[in-house]
């Protein structure tokens, strides 16, 4: 094995527009809200509408459920399911 391959080994790179599937239960930062009862994330280039995150969730981690996901689109939905952490730059 050559000394590049042996450095290099295991390495991958991540993709802007990751996917999810439907069930994957993921910790995303809630970055904006409706207003009402819908969080919005972001995974990269991917956009995450969350059902019941509403406006006490922004800049706080949650966890969701995926319920559906648009790969095409980078899209998809979620399922609010608990605030599991707070954002560094609230205060």
């Amino acid at each position: 094995m050559s000394i590049f391959k042996k450095y290099f080994s295991g390495w991958t790179f991540r993709s802007t527009s990751p996917s999810f599937d439907v069930g994957d239960e993921i910790s995303v930062f809630v970055s904006e809200t409706n207003g009402t009862d819908a969080g919005l994330a972001y995974v990269g280039d991917t956009q995450l509408f969350i059902d019941g995150a509403g406006p006490e969730t922004v800049e706080k981690r949650v966890r969701l459920r995926v319920t559906e996901f648009d790969e095409t689109e980078s899209t998809g939905r979620g399922e609010f399911l608990e605030v599991v952490g707070e954002s560094s730059y609230t205060g």
